[in-house]
Order: structure tokens, then sequence, then C-alpha cells
């Protein structure tokens, strides 16, 4: 496995899949809010199947979503045997029998490769300010974090597994459907070995921080550990 077909089954695990496409062919398709990451899907789909630029098909969804896909027959051998169909969402109410090529992954030394990208599509980071009322104005701290949502619980529990295996402790909380990464040592090594896909923003409905660079909002909680008071200075999180 090459750094291409880690990044790019990071991407479909998350945000894409794989469907039969009539009798002997397959269909890959991905769409995020980010058009790099689409941009990024379609690099790799170029690389991993020397394909032409001409075979990815962009274009956006109905709810405003970028989106690309390819029809391929190769795909069959490829990928289908070797990482299944990458769909983890219920199915008649049970979930799919999807896993993580984790010993692959860590064997070709690409598992930073596919975790950065998989958070670059649904991991996002936590910054902001907590506060308590009470005598004397009260208490406030800063709550800082790394997070994948990630509804698959086997998926889940893989995921913090190869966190671990990079030296990143992380905590699998069911009732949130997320892998978090929590303390000051372990957002600092995330951010040395994995990190975010640069150019890929937070979404508009974040409500502390819309339109920022995902790699750029994480440096913030880090700087933040050595002077928490501009933490609670800014805009966003003053008192109203």
């Amino acid at each position: 496995m090459n750094q291409a077909t880690a990044i790019l089954i990071g991407l479909l695990y998350t945000d894409g899949c794989l469907s039969p496409k009539g009798k002997s062919s397959w269909r890959f398709y991905f769409s995020n809010k980010s058009e790099r990451l689409v941009a990024i899907f379609r690099e790799c789909m170029m690389q991993c199947f020397a394909l032409p630029a001409s075979r990815v098909r962009l274009g956006k969804t109905s709810d405003g979503l970028y989106r690309a896909i390819v029809n391929s027959k190769e795909a069959r051998d490829a990928f289908t045997k070797r990482f299944g169909t990458f769909r983890t969402l219920r199915r008649n109410g049970e979930h799919t029998d999807a896993h993580l090529p984790i010993q692959e992954l860590l064997q070709h030394d690409v598992a930073s490769d596919f975790l950065k990208a998989a958070f670059s599509c649904d991991g996002g980071v936590n910054l902001y300010v907590a506060r308590r009322k009470g005598t004397n104005g009260g208490t406030q701290w800063v709550i800082r974090g790394v997070y994948l949502a990630c509804a698959h619980p086997q998926l889940r529990k893989e995921y913090a597994e190869l966190l671990r295996v990079l030296g990143i402790t992380a905590r699998n909380v069911t009732r949130d459907g997320k892998v978090k990464i929590e303390t000051e040592k372990d957002i600092r090594r995330f951010h040395e070995c994995v990190g975010f896909i640069d150019g890929v923003q937070i979404t508009h409905t974040s409500k502390f921080w819309p339109s920022i660079e995902k790699q750029a909002l994480l440096k913030q909680p880090i700087e933040s550990y050595e002077a928490p008071a501009r933490v609670y200075s800014l805009r966003q999180f003053k008192v109203r």
C-alpha cells in the first residue's frame, strides 16, 4: 500500500463508498463540503488506477456538496476484495462488517496518511470557553480536544487502536459516536504525526470557528496551554 492508496481509503471510509455498476463494473463515489478534498480524491484515483482526468466526473449534489464519481472495472480486484465497499451506515438496523486494514497501514508506514484523510473528512477541533456561575464572578476554563465522528462501533475501536500505535491515546465515546483526543500530550502528538490536510476548512455551521482551516485551528489549543487568557479574550467567548 502506498501513500495515495492510504489517503484514498481514508476518504472512502468516511465520505465515500463503492457500489456495483452493472454486471462487471464498480462505482466509486465521494462527496464532501470541501472542494479541496474532492480534488485530492480525484488525484488519488488517477494515481491508484492510472486513470486520465476525464474518467473522474466532478459535480455538485442537490444539497450543495462537491462530489466525484468514477466507474471502474479495475476496482473489483484492487479494492473490493481488499477493503470491502466502505459502507459504514446501518443496514436493516445492523452495522456493516467494515474493518480498517490496520496491519497493512502499519506495515507500509502510511497510517498517518490514512488518519489525516479520515480526520480531515469527519474530524474536527474543539476549542471553547466553559463557565460556571458562582460567587466572585464564577469560574471559567478552556475546553480543548480533537475528535473523529464515526457511528460504526467497530471502526471507532479500530481508529482508537491505530492512534494508540502512533502514541496517541483516544477515548472511544459510544454515547457521542466519536473518538476523542483530549490531553495536552495527545493533542500535541496528533499535531506532530497526523494533523489535517491543508486547505480543508471547518464548515460554516460551526458556532465559534466558521470557515477557518482545521489545521490552523489545531495550533490554537496547543498555543493556549501557554496562555489560556488569550482564549478568554477572544471576541466569540466574551460574556455578553
